[in-house]
């Protein structure tokens, strides 16, 4: 197991990480990811290049280059081509996050202003690809393999992000849509930086298996945990305000089972009936969600992809890395919820009166 300390060490900081996964460098190894992301956006004094260092700085979890770290340590591998391949991959979800700002016309990211918001969507949207551009360069740089991972990783994003405009307002979207949309958009960019880490790590084909597994199903409840803080969270540590998945007509699993409960009738006039909602409607839609039980159920499902990444690995318990692979989405849930829910709920059951 883990070793166990005393030490107060915030959760979820490079130094836990590093006692969690017993790789005792992790904090230096995170932060040559972060010089290879600045000096890759500001290569060759680039137009595009602060912005998008900008948004690149900006805080983040960094959780898709800890995967690649941490699947290449597997294989007791840790070089510079670890470090490209762990950049390429936050600087793809990097640039998706900056298209995604241009889609939604969001005006902060992590209590930020937008690209689009200061330079102007023009300048998102270039500023978007120029970083998969860099990206890609940096996929390349590793293999030619790492560069189609990426590729097929980056084409699922966007099936997903299709998926989800595709039912835009709809509050007949299923479930199963919703997940589809989850897998494309999230999801299988977590199980790229599993798959990039095992092949610069030398990976068994059996292990890379597994971590592609494990990174898949962290993904989806990760979303569905975001979704679920989109509801109840904190807005203040959250950077943004709640509501806004509702507000952009992004009909997540909490809402969608809040519409299928009894009461759901009500909720689906607050949404404007597939028109959109009004700000009043939008707060008057997240308390009806909030007393619905549907918060609970998102929970509930988020807590099984979180076993399903557990047990995808649970093959590797007799090395450090794997003990960690395995606790970590449970550490990851109860980080999210401690940290990022809006405190008046812990002491309101989220469940159906």
């Amino acid at each position: 197991m883990p070793p166990v300390t005393s030490d107060p060490v915030p959760a979820l900081s490079p130094v836990h990480l590093a006692r969690l996964f017993s790789v005792d460098d992790l904090p230096d190894r995170l932060a040559a990811v972060d010089d290879c992301i600045a000096a890759a956006l500001r290569a060759d004094g680039a137009l595009l290049g602060e912005a998008a260092a900008r948004v690149a700085g900006a805080g983040g979890k960094r959780l898709r280059p800890l995967f690649t770290i941490v699947a290449a340590e597997l294989g007791g591998v840790f070089d510079e081509r670890v470090v490209s391949a762990a950049a390429a991959v936050e600087l793809v979800q990097v640039g998706s996050l900056v298209h995604d700002d241009i889609l939604d016309g969001a005006a902060t990211r992590r209590g930020r202003a937008t690209i689009n918001a200061v330079e102007g969507v023009d300048h998102a949207l270039l500023a978007g690809d120029y970083i998969l551009a860099r990206a890609a360069q940096l996929a390349a740089s590793v293999s030619g393999e790492a560069a189609g991972l990426l590729a097929t990783a980056l084409g699922e994003l966007c099936e997903g992000q299709v998926l989800e405009m595709r039912d835009v307002y709809d509050p007949d979207r299923s479930v199963e849509s919703h997940l589809a949309s989850v897998r494309g958009k999230t999801a299988s960019l977590f199980s790229c930086a599993c798959k990039l880490g095992a092949h610069c790590g030398g990976v068994s084909e059996r292990n890379t298996e597994a971590l592609a597994r494990f990174g898949d199903a962290f993904g989806m409840g990760f979303q569905l945990l975001d979704d679920v803080l989109d509801i109840v969270g904190d807005e203040a540590r959250l950077g943004k305000p709640t509501g806004n998945d509702i507000a952009s007509g992004v009909y997540t699993l909490p809402l969608l089972s809040a519409l299928a409960a009894p009461g759901g009738g009500e909720l689906r006039h607050l949404l404007g009936n597939g028109g959109g909602a009004r700000p009043e409607q939008v707060a008057n839609a997240l308390d009806a969600v909030r007393r619905s039980g549907a918060v609970a159920g998102a929970l509930t499902a988020a807590d099984r992809y979180a076993d399903e990444a557990r047990r995808a690995v649970e093959h590797l318990n007799q090395t450090a890395v794997g003990d960690g692979l395995a606790a970590f989405p449970r550490v990851y849930s109860t980080w999210a919820l401690e940290t990022l829910m809006d405190a008046r709920y812990n002491e309101t059951p989220l469940t159906a009166p």
